[in-house]
């Protein structure tokens, strides 16, 4: 399994409230429209808080597939979608596909 993520920094001027709602319930089902069924599992994530400096991330996506050849053929489907409006929300994405590691807490 891969992970995919995206950086997201919200524009100046949009409530940074009202733009999670929509990423939940609109931007969500937008994505998942056009990622599946490559998609095996999807998580956002909002900044509450900071340890250290303030940043200015929003929050990020986390999208699971099971190789890197099915995430670049899901997110060639999705960058060719009619844009929905949260993502006119945000400023800059960062997207990333990584290689991760769950590691053992004993």
């Amino acid at each position: 399994m891969i992970k995919f993520i995206a950086l997201i920094r919200l524009k100046p001027g949009y409530d940074p409230d009202e733009t999670y709602q929509m990423w939940q319930e609109k931007h969500t089902v937008w994505a998942k429209k056009y990622l599946r069924p490559e998609l095996k599992e999807y998580h956002i994530n909002r900044v509450i808080d900071t340890i250290g400096e303030k940043t200015d991330i929003f929050g990020f996506s986390e999208l699971l597939f099971d190789d890197v050849a099915s995430c670049k053929r899901a997110f060639d489907r999705l960058l060719k979608a009619p844009p929905d409006e949260t993502l006119q929300r945000f400023q800059r994405l960062d997207r990333l596909i990584l290689e991760y590691r769950k590691v053992p807490l004993d």
